[in-house]
């Protein structure tokens, strides 16, 4: 059997990731930091956090016994590029180097390196917005004023951001988010900090390239382009998809497998509906806490409720009955949660309400729900609600996380 691993440092190395185990291909994952293993979704396979140096890399190949290495670093991590090449050449492991797509540059100073771009601000005025991270911002620290005039978007890590501060940057001039960025929010930064030009490097379409090129020429801001270093040995994603077909012999497509969803995602007018839950502990808190948020009547039965619970009993916001469940409880119900401590109560809750034709999610069992708890995001009058059928709540907490990020940045 193959077993691949992936260096990834970019948004199609996570995806080619997500495809392969998608397919049932072992592959594992090894990426730069923790905040890089918090955005993929892991399932079986391992996920890697942390810098390796050569000598790690060789020793967890030849631990694992990985029969392909994929190289889907970032295009200018040149020196983490040269050592995984140099380790699977002595292992005599098999390598793919997968290129990012190149953007056709047009309209942009382009400067060989970082030093060339420092050279040209330092004999050019107007305040900048950086693309580029926060590795390369001490180059600019030999820039008068740099502090207020070069704009650092870096992301939102403790070292980078900890790292910028020492330097001499403070809190007004960075922004931390994790990208790519919209049209819209590239333009917004840009206004908001009156930029003359918007640093970068070519992230190709994937890492939002056009989204940074479009909004610099809407601002009438100069693009300041730090080129990558040249590589030639290296394939595209649909060329590094038809290279493990062949060798795992499975066809793999471009998008996700073709399945038929069981789960419609359905908005329901929750006025005056009354929601049954059986029990009073975390679990249960924690959907009661979301209920609250809607006009809906809740009502709780349980022997044992939470703190948080018993002051929303008090102010009136639920109802409550201090006792176990009782089939009758489902009698004037609309919608129930089972959320008990027993796996048994939950497993009849859920059964007696399916009976009685009721939308029950049950705690415990995604097997036995028939609607899943979603995670709820709101923002004024727009409510979204994000469901992974069940199967990865890791991946809709990022998701939440994300969507929240946008939501909370735009005007």
């Amino acid at each position: 059997m193959e077993r691949i691993l992936i260096f990834a440092g970019t948004t199609e190395g996570r995806r080619l990731y997500e495809l392969m185990t998608q397919h049932g291909i072992h592959t594992d994952i090894s990426v730069a930091t923790e905040y890089g293993s918090r955005l993929i979704d892991g399932g079986e396979n391992h996920i890697y956090a942390g810098r390796l140096l050569p000598d790690q890399m060789k020793n967890l190949i030849v631990q694992e016994a990985y029969t392909l290495v994929i190289d889907a670093t970032h295009p200018y991590a040149a020196e983490v590029t040269a050592n995984i090449q140099s380790v699977c050449g002595d292992l005599a492991v098999p390598y793919i180097r997968l290129l990012r797509e190149g953007s056709k540059n047009q309209n942009v100073i382009a400067c060989a390196t970082t030093a060339e771009a420092v050279k040209y601000l330092g004999e050019h005025k107007g305040n900048v917005l950086s693309t580029i991270g926060s590795k390369e911002l001490p180059c600019f620290t030999s820039l008068e004023n740099f502090q207020t005039r070069i704009v650092a978007r870096i992301l939102p890590l403790p070292d980078a951001v900890n790292a910028c501060l020492q330097l001499g940057w403070k809190g007004g001039n960075l922004i931390c988010m994790q990208g790519p960025f919209s049209y819209e929010m590239n333009l917004a930064m840009l206004k908001q900090y009156d930029c003359k030009y918007l640093l970068t490097k070519d992230s190709g379409k994937a890492g939002g390239f056009e989204e940074k090129i479009k909004a610099a020429k809407t601002a009438n801001a100069k693009v300041i382009l730090i080129d990558r270093p040249k590589e030639t040995n290296g394939l595209s994603f649909e060329k590094v998809i038809e290279i493990i077909e062949k060798k795992c012999r499975i066809k793999i497509s471009g998008e996700q497998p073709s399945v038929k969803r069981n789960y419609f995602p359905l908005f329901v007018n929750f006025e005056n509906k009354n929601i049954l839950v059986a029990g009073g502990g975390t679990v249960a808190t924690r959907r009661i806490k979301t209920l609250c948020r809607f006009s809906c009547r809740v009502k709780v039965v349980s022997p044992k409720i939470t703190e948080e619970l018993a002051e929303r009993i008090k102010s009136g916001e639920i109802d409550y009955e201090q006792r176990t469940y009782q089939t009758e409880d489902l009698r004037h119900a609309d919608f129930v949660v089972a959320a008990t401590d027993s796996r048994e109560a939950n497993r009849q809750i859920g059964n007696d309400a399916k009976e009685k034709g009721l939308f029950v999610s049950v705690a415990d069992s995604k097997e036995e729900c028939n609607f899943y708890f979603p995670a709820i995001i709101e923002d004024n009058d727009v409510v979204i609600g994000i469901t992974s059928q069940g199967k990865s709540h890791k991946t809709v907490s990022r998701l939440s996380e994300i969507i929240r990020g946008i939501l909370r940045n735009e005007d």
